[in-house]
């Protein structure tokens, strides 16, 4: 028996567009350095508003992100 495998062209590509109009869904790790002290008053903020971290600078972003695309 041959260790090759041929496999099927339309399954690779089926595969490939399935993943793409996917990847919307997916996400990816953003790592940023800021001092101790900023990062407690954002856990702070997060706490107060009962939400995440994550949702705060997402929120901020796609807010700072809009404002730039009007110029």
């Amino acid at each position: 028996m041959s260790l090759l495998k041929a496999g099927r062209p339309a399954d690779k590509k089926e595969k490939f567009l399935a993943s793409v109009i996917d990847s919307e869904d997916q996400t990816i790790r953003m790592n940023i350095n800021i001092s101790k002290v900023f990062h407690k008053k954002i856990k702070q903020q997060a706490l107060n508003e009962d939400t995440t971290v994550t949702a705060i600078v997402i929120k901020c972003l796609e807010n700072y992100m809009s404002k730039n695309s009007n110029d």
